[in-house]
């Protein structure tokens, strides 16, 4: 009798034995490779726990220049312990090469790697079909569908892909593809992996990517985890998709910024700082925080993160502070830069009278980079004088 659901986990980019060296921080780096294994745990036993019929890893399981035999013991050892058939693809950080443990290694039976000679999988109990394109190099153009099954109608059908959907890298390729092309197969779920923040709005509807479990840097902040997948068939046929994030990570990266413009002195950034932190986890969140602003004086960021570091232990501040103008004494100047900053100034004055609030901080911006420009013949373009931040992100967020 066929199945008329399934349900399944679809995970991707572990990057188990990452060294996580950026910060040259050996707890650090401990601490998170520890947070990856607990988070690949969390993420196999959630399958047993919802049911799951079997768990689709899409690439980049592990970290092939610096997995060891420990690494893939434990990983196997893992997965073999599991009821369900556990189907991975190889990605760009473990692709399917001469040395690969994909190649190597002895894996339990409920196990299933494709690769190029063995692209596709049937589990027959499941009435599920499933075909992956992965990585047999570290790096590959776009793929041939050629040759790819076309899917049969009384199956469930599932095409797995670690690649780029609907971009463009020009010279360094991972896979790219588009959604027409995709959407041309006809499977009835696109299981995508290799960019690390979810997405599961593509414009192909049924095509979705989980990020990575446990984030590994501070370009992949919010929440992180795996898809929980239903796949419904009506007795007409018809199929219908359901997809649940299931947040997993033990840690989060967090970004803030701290406007330093016309603070007083260390005591009241310290009291800013206060009401950025107070907000976070401390036992999860990793915070950033970036100092933005005119200053007076050189900022002191060991000082100013000290009485945190109990609590936020890897707390980085990063001073991006410029030096502070006294616009009053240019406005006096005889000069192009005096006449600039008193027809500004003018402005703002009448902002001020009108409560033109929006206004006033677009001629805040102008006056900021304007005097800079004027300077220095150039403007840095790391910088927007305050503009977008505080239109649109809100001050010290």
């Amino acid at each position: 009798m066929a199945r008329d659901r399934i349900r399944f986990v679809h995970c991707a980019d572990f990057h188990l034995a990452s060294p996580f060296g950026g910060r040259n921080l050996k707890e650090y780096a401990e601490m998170r490779r520890k947070d990856a294994w607990t988070t690949f745990e969390a993420a196999m036993g959630l399958a047993e726990e919802e049911g799951a019929d079997f768990i689709l890893i899409c690439g980049d399981l592990y970290e092939h220049d610096y997995a060891s035999k420990a690494t893939i013991q434990r990983i196997s050892s893992l997965l073999g312990s599991l009821s369900v058939p556990v189907v991975i693809l190889p990605g760009n950080h473990d692709p399917y090469v001469a040395n690969s443990w994909y190649k190597t290694w002895r894996w339990p039976g409920n196990v299933v790697i494709l690769h190029p000679e063995s692209p596709s999988v049937m589990l027959g109990g499941l009435d599920t079909f499933i075909h992956g394109i992965g990585f047999s190099a570290f790096r590959q153009d776009t793929p041939d569908f050629s040759a790819v099954p076309r899917p049969d109608g009384n199956l469930f059908n599932i095409f797995m892909l670690h690649g780029t959907l609907d971009m463009h890298f020009g010279r360094r390729p991972f896979n790219p593809v588009s959604s027409s092309h995709l959407a041309e197969l006809g499977y009835d779920y696109y299981a995508l992996g290799h960019f690390h923040n979810r997405k599961t709005d593509f414009k192909l509807r049924n095509a979705a990517n989980p990020g990575s479990p446990e984030p590994l840097g501070f370009d992949e902040t919010g929440e992180h985890g795996v898809l929980l997948i239903t796949l419904e068939r009506s007795v007409s046929g018809q199929k219908a998709l359901d997809i649940r994030e299931i947040n997993l990570a033990q840690k989060r990266y967090v970004w803030l910024t701290l406007d330093m413009t016309g603070m007083a002195g260390p005591e009241e950034a310290g009291k800013k700082l206060e009401t950025l932190l107070g907000g976070l986890d401390p036992g999860r969140d990793l915070p950033r925080v970036v100092l933005t602003g005119r200053v007076s004086a050189a900022v002191d960021c060991e000082h100013l993160k000290k009485p945190w570091l109990k609590d936020f232990p890897w707390l980085q501040v990063i001073d991006e502070t410029r030096d502070g103008h006294d616009y009053e004494a240019l406005s006096r100047e005889q000069s192009l830069k005096g006449a600039y900053v008193r027809e500004v100034l003018r402005r703002l004055k009448a902002c001020e009278t009108n409560g033109d609030e929006e206004q006033a901080v677009i001629l805040g911006a102008a006056l900021d980079l304007g005097v800079e420009a004027l300077e220095t013949g150039r403007i840095d373009t790391r910088f927007d004088g305050g503009l977008f931040r505080r239109l649109w992100s809100g001050e010290g967020g």
